[in-house]
């Protein structure tokens, strides 16, 4: 058996693969694999593959139809033989270390899943560099323990930030759902992946680094399948929340995640220039998430306050949001997220 699989899906990514695979065949450690998988590009990328597969005796190549991401980690997945699986974006990078250190600290301390910070880099197109670092801390949980650091365990949502027991993956028959076509196959695999875990580790250094590149960003276009898949995401953290996590989950954590990770996100999906619901069909929708169990019949006064203390603006989206005044919800952050935005990263170029 392999120590570590790693795992990148390729696809149309001439312009960046060389980059992603030479930081992973790169590492200083010796007994990993990478499988790249050719989700059929119609560009260079499947070429690219096979040069590093003649060049690399731990480079394996799958050459497939186009079927998407979750298709083409799938089918990585299949092939895999390591102990632990990571996964790298076609156009990512690996840092120094990231298999050694992480392994090493996974093996050492007996972890299902190892999750390290990253560098979130976004490029604009004229040339200018942000950055910002994903704040973990180091400590490792048992599952009785979930629910005290919740706030940990769900802070870093992507699969490329973390080294994944592969029995659990097999034995547990969990795979990336293939009907998730719009995002969110992330939050769906690592969901279905956690409530199957005795004990978790963070390490709070950074080792991946992600580009968000501004062409990507402003190309989105809207589905109306992206709100469905979250409301399976919901249902699944609600199943986490009140199984492994035996409902203990703080409710001022709870709700600050809740808010970041779904209500923000679902109202700036509704953002993109192409959604064609109507005003009434976006408050339809958000309506429906309300209503799911996962959140509480009424934002309690305790939380309320403690909330408005730390962050006015989340502590004004929850309220709007639970008081079901979705009309002045859309407006507050249709305008608010463009400003804010601007404030998170830092310019290093």
């Amino acid at each position: 058996m392999m120590k570590v699989s790693i795992i990148m899906p390729v696809y149309n990514s001439e312009k960046y693969l060389r980059k992603a695979v030479d930081s992973v065949v790169g590492q200083d450690f010796d007994d990993f694999e990478l499988i790249l998988v050719d989700d059929g590009s119609p560009d260079n990328s499947g070429k690219i593959c096979d040069e590093y597969a003649e060049k690399y005796d731990k480079v394996k190549v799958i050459h497939k139809e186009n079927g998407g991401i979750c298709s083409a980690r799938n089918a990585g997945l299949r092939a895999a033989t390591g102990e632990y699986v990571g996964f790298c974006d076609n156009d990512d990078e690996y840092l120094p270390d990231l298999i050694k250190d992480n392994y090493t600290l996974a093996k050492e301390n007996n972890v299902d899943l190892l999750r390290y910070a990253k560098i979130k880099r976004l490029e604009k197109d004229n040339g200018k560099i942000w950055e910002s670092v994903t704040p973990l801390r180091d400590i490792f949980i048992e599952k009785d323990e979930f629910y005290k650091h919740y706030d940990n365990i769900r802070r870093e949502d992507t699969v490329w930030t973390g080294l994944y027991r592969r029995s659990i993956i097999t034995e547990q028959g969990i795979c990336f759902d293939e009907t998730f076509k719009s995002g969110w196959e992330d939050f769906n695999f690592n969901l279905k992946f956690l409530k199957h875990c005795q004990r978790l580790g963070f390490n709070s250094k950074a080792y991946y680094s992600w580009t968000q590149r501004e062409s990507h960003s402003t190309s989105r276009s809207f589905k109306r399948e992206f709100i469905d898949k979250n409301m399976i995401n919901i249902q699944l953290e609600y199943e986490f929340m009140q199984g492994p996590c035996e409902g203990k989950v703080n409710n001022v954590v709870k709700n600050v995640f809740l808010t970041n990770s779904y209500i923000h996100s679902i109202v700036d999906y509704m953002s993109i220039k192409n959604c064609d619901l109507t005003l009434k069909e976006k408050c339809q929708q958000l309506d429906m998430v309300r209503n799911h169990p996962i959140f509480d019949q009424k934002l309690s006064k305790r939380t309320a306050k403690t909330i408005k203390k730390r962050n006015y603006r989340m502590y004004l989206t929850m309220k709007l949001f639970y008081d079901r005044r979705y009309k002045t919800l859309l407006f507050v952050l249709d305008k608010g997220t463009a400003i804010l935005a601007k404030f998170r990263f830092k310019k290093v170029k």
